[in-house]
C-alpha cells in the first residue's frame, strides 16, 4: 500500500494523508472528498502535473486543484508576506474576479455574525482559497460588493443604480 499527503493547491495546511489505490480518478474522488474541492488535477512538490497512477511513490506530498496551474505554498507565503510587510491586517478579496483590498478588522468589526466576518476574524481559520495573486477567492458579484464594502467602512448603505435590492444583494454577504 502507498500513501501520500493531499494538500490544496498553493497551500501547506491541513494535509490529508490517504491511501492510494486503483486509479487516477479514484485518487482525485478520494481527493475531492477529503479536501471539500472539486479535484481535477495533481501536482508533485515541484509543480510536475501527475497524468498515471504509477508516477506516485509512497509518502509523496501532492498538491490537489480544481484545474488552476500550480502554485508553490512556499512561493506565495513569502509574496503575501512580503507584500503585506508589517501591516499583516491589509488583504485583497478577488470577488468576482475584482480585487478588492481591504482590512481584516473593516470585514470583521461592523457585523460579526457576517458571512465575511466569519471568513475573515482568525487567519485563515476557514482554508480559504486563494488566487495565483494572494487574493482571496470569493464567488460573488463585485456589483453587490461593492456597497457592503463601503457599508462596512463608513456605516452607510449606499447602494448603485441598476442593484435590484429585493435580488440577491442582501444574502450575498
Amino acid at each position: 500500500m502507498r500513501r501520500v499527503t493531499l494538500f490544496i493547491n498553493g497551500t501547506s495546511k491541513n494535509g490529508k494523508v490517504v491511501a492510494v489505490y486503483g486509479t487516477l480518478s479514484d485518487l482525485l474522488s478520494v481527493a475531492s472528498n477529503k479536501l471539500g474541492i472539486k479535484a481535477s488535477c495533481l501536482y508533485n512538490g515541484k509543480g510536475g502535473l501527475i497524468d498515471d497512477i504509477a508516477l506516485i511513490r509512497d509518502d509523496d506530498v501532492l498538491y490537489v486543484s480544481e484545474g488552476d496551474p500550480f502554485v508553490d505554498p512556499q512561493h506565495e507565503a513569502k509574496v503575501t508576506s512580503d507584500q503585506h510587510g508589517a501591516h499583516t491586517d491589509w488583504l485583497t478579496l478577488n470577488i468576482g474576479g475584482r480585487p478588492f483590498t481591504t482590512t481584516r478588522s473593516t470585514l470583521v468589526s461592523k457585523e460579526p455574525e457576517s458571512m465575511l466576518a466569519h471568513m475573515f476574524r482568525e487567519k485563515d481559520v476557514w482554508g480559504n482559497k486563494r488566487d495565483r495573486h494572494g487574493a482571496y477567492l470569493i464567488d460573488r458579484s463585485p456589483e453587490y460588493f461593492e456597497p457592503i464594502l463601503n457599508y462596512l467602512r463608513h456605516g452607510q448603505l449606499i447602494i448603485n443604480e441598476g442593484i435590484n435590492i429585493r435580488g440577491d444583494f442582501i444574502h450575498n454577504f
